[in-house]
């Protein structure tokens, strides 16, 4: 049963950051390879992530997680938004009620680097049509829809009506 506050259900809202550049002909992008948090461990995602803090835009988020996962600078105007997506991850509990902003980024200041070498296994760029595997859910459910170039611009994941 959802946690009620204050007569309503609590949403996590998360920012997802997919870095793109052209290489080869094609289009790339960064995933880093998520490691000892918890989740999703041993899957490659996207290469900045995470909560939206309390009292913080989902853009000032975005350029927050890229600065401390990526170590380089990008300003909100750089954000190209993607899709929202409404998810549930597996039961009804609060933490598992989200929504996710995914942007897209291609201009940025500095080189993109483990800034937080405890919790990632590795940073690499790949092509949409290779990506590696496995790929965590939600990455590769966008990730699936961008490459194919047919994104939509709201969905939801994880309920018994998707």
């Amino acid at each position: 049963m959802p946690t009620a506050v204050e007569g309503r259900f609590r949403l996590v809202p998360a920012v997802y950051v997919l870095l793109q550049r052209t290489h080869g002909g094609g289009r790339e992008v960064l995933l880093q390879l998520r490691r000892n948090t918890g989740f999703m461990d041993g899957h490659w995602a996207s290469g900045a992530a995470g909560h939206v803090e309390l009292g913080e835009s989902v853009h000032a988020a975005a350029v927050r997680e890229v600065r401390e996962e990526l170590g380089i600078t990008i300003t909100a105007d750089d954000l190209v938004p993607l899709t929202v997506l409404h998810k549930r991850d597996g039961d009804d509990a609060p933490l598992s009620q989200r929504v996710d902003f995914f942007f897209t980024c291609d201009r940025w200041h500095g080189v993109p680097t483990i800034q937080e070498p405890l919790k990632c296994g590795g940073l690499d760029w790949f092509s949409l049509s290779v990506l590696p595997t496995p790929v965590a859910r939600t990455e590769l459910f966008v990730l699936t829809q961008l490459a194919a170039g047919q994104v939509s611009l709201m969905s939801s994941l994880g309920f018994d009506s998707d």
